[in-house]
């Protein structure tokens, strides 16, 4: 397992820019791309115009237009342009040709096997990217290539919901609180936890699975509908936050007319960066808005 520092990330960021003139233009728009913030209860949310992912945003997922195309993230499909960096056996390290954030990094599966669960594998690739979260968006919960296994990267601290989970759930010991009993106004039900290097740790680790469904194999819905990100803190404590689904898309996203919302949320979204490849939607979102596609896609905050 290959350990990536920040400057090997940027590195790998910067080659591969030089190579590719699509994954730079999209770089260099993140530049100028415009952002404007809401307080969403005690989070602090962001929300992003950036037109480039409106491909990922309104990707068709039904199994009929996944049969219907090539898996873009499969090897032999995937742009000559795009550089490949050894992370962990089995994975592939590529560079995000439609960033969110300045670092943005994509981890598919050698192999193409459908994404129907959160990988163990999780926990190597994060602590294998010290500074960053690896987080992975479900079949039902934002992924736009369920029939390819894979994760994603980017900074930890660039995603408000981690920031305040580490500020409010201090990394002492192992450990596992709700969103409920941080005492916050939050806008929906999340696990955090905190897993030591000790045999207390392992219970922790194991139990983060559990939330995932990965034991049960009969609850492949389960293992669909969450969000789920992994990351070593500046303790050096591994970390997860674990978001239940309930809805892959809110109710705006099929409305019609000036009702309509393009807003699909994915972990990014879900930890408090809503990413808006319209303009319209971007200038006109209220915290009203987001809190009703919170409670579309996402349980409340005392959910048990």
């Amino acid at each position: 397992m290959n350990t990536l520092s920040h400057d090997d990330v940027k590195s790998i960021i910067e080659t591969q820019l030089a190579l590719w003139p699509l994954a730079k233009q999209n770089y260099d728009a993140l530049i100028n791309a415009e952002r404007r913030n809401l307080r969403i209860g005690d989070l602090d949310c962001g929300i992003q115009w950036n037109p480039a992912r409106i491909g990922s945003t309104g990707a068709k997922i039904d199994k009929e237009s996944i049969k219907n195309r090539e898996c873009f993230l499969c090897r032999h499909n995937r742009p000559k342009e795009q550089l490949i960096t050894d992370i962990a056996p089995g994975w592939e390290l590529l560079v995000n040709p439609f960033p969110i954030l300045p670092v943005h990094l994509t981890i598919a599966s050698s192999s193409h096997v459908p994404q129907t669960g959160v990988p163990e594998d999780i926990v190597r690739i994060a602590e294998s990217l010290p500074g960053m979260t690896v987080f992975f968006n479900g079949a039902k919960a934002g992924a736009s290539a369920p029939d390819h296994l894979h994760l994603q990267a980017v900074l930890k601290d660039e995603l408000p919901l981690l920031r305040l989970v580490e500020h409010t759930h201090k990394s002492e010991k192992s450990d596992i609180l709700t969103s409920a009993q941080t005492g916050l106004d939050l806008p929906f039900y999340f696990i955090s936890g905190i897993v030591a290097n000790d045999s207390e740790g392992i219970k922790y680790l194991k139990a983060a699975f559990a939330y995932c469904g990965i034991y049960d194999k009969d609850s492949s819905d389960r293992r669909e509908r969450l969000n789920a990100f992994f990351w070593i803190d500046t303790n050096g404590f591994l970390r997860y936050v674990i978001v239940p689904r309930k809805a892959h898309r809110p109710e705006c996203f099929y409305l019609e007319g000036d009702a309509n919302r393009m807003v699909s949320p994915g972990c990014i979204d879900m930890a408090g960066l809503i990413i808006t490849p319209r303009e319209e939607d971007f200038r006109i979102l209220s915290e009203n808005e987001i809190r009703r596609i919170y409670s579309d896609v996402a349980f409340p905050m005392d959910y048990e």
